[in-house]
């Protein structure tokens, strides 16, 4: 089966671009080495188009070919991740803080920052537990149903918060908000306590507390907070774990 093509038509497209990061994105996402006719065939892309585009990344470093004919991504990728590291500086000052949230919690620790209509986590810690949550460093998520991310937007000009949120609020689970209106007033529950809050409304059996990050301009550039299994929570803490978070957030 093909894989499906999520992206919408767009008249400054570039066919050839747009099948080389198919590619791109397919292998970051899928850590094994594939076979040219198995990419065909998965991405609908032909067969000869799969070769050249592979033979280029790999001229650039960009590819690495296996003896038995399989490719992956090259470290080319990796370079270029270091090179672009100096623009999340914000990720290497907040690591201790992180860290010590993590150790205080006994939960997953994350900072997300937005991109867009999206949000991006920057950084994710996992406790010295038998169970947690686990997110990859990199990965957007949507906007309007994370905690971290709300715990920006609410800080945002309203209308900047609404250029930004997506033209449809999609329901992730049947917790999500997706109407506009209740959302914006949650923002505003948000801006009296500092405190945003996801019960569920992200994925079943997740929760998620967050606060801002503001800098030095008072200006919110950051959601952090923790992570975890509604079902080895305890809501007693949820006082002391509020407090951790803020304290975080200002640290």
């Amino acid at each position: 089966m093909a894989a499906q093509k999520t992206s919408s038509p767009n008249r400054y497209a570039v066919p050839a671009v747009e099948q080389m990061l198919d590619i791109v994105e397919y292998l970051a996402q899928n850590q094994r080495t594939y076979g040219i006719t198995e990419l065909a065939r998965t991405l609908d892309i032909s067969t000869n188009g799969v070769f050249r585009i592979l033979r280029c990344l790999a001229e650039r470093g960009y590819a690495e070919a296996d003896p038995a004919g399989g490719y992956r991504l090259g470290t080319k990728f990796f370079t270029l991740g270091m090179r672009l590291q100096a623009r999340f500086d914000l990720r290497r000052r907040a690591r201790l803080h992180l860290e010590r949230l993590c150790e205080e919690s006994g939960e997953t620790v994350q900072i997300y920052v937005l991109q867009d209509d999206h949000a991006m986590v920057l950084d994710c810690l996992t406790p010295a537990a038998s169970s947690f949550i686990q997110v990859l460093p990199g990965s957007r998520m949507e906007i309007h149903a994370s905690a971290f991310s709300k715990a920006v937007l609410a800080f945002l000009p309203e209308a900047e918060a609404r250029r930004r949120l997506p033209r449809k609020l999609v329901a992730l689970t049947p917790h999500t908000v997706t109407d506009r209106g209740e959302l914006f007033g949650e923002l505003a529950q948000i801006r009296d306590t500092g405190l945003a809050y996801d019960r569920e409304g992200y994925m079943l059996g997740i929760y998620c507390l967050g606060a801002p990050v503001f800098d030095v301009n008072g200006e919110a550039v950051a959601g952090i907070g923790i992570t975890g299994l509604i079902s080895v929570s305890h809501p007693e803490k949820q006082l002391l774990l509020e407090r951790a978070i803020l304290a975080c957030a200002e640290s």
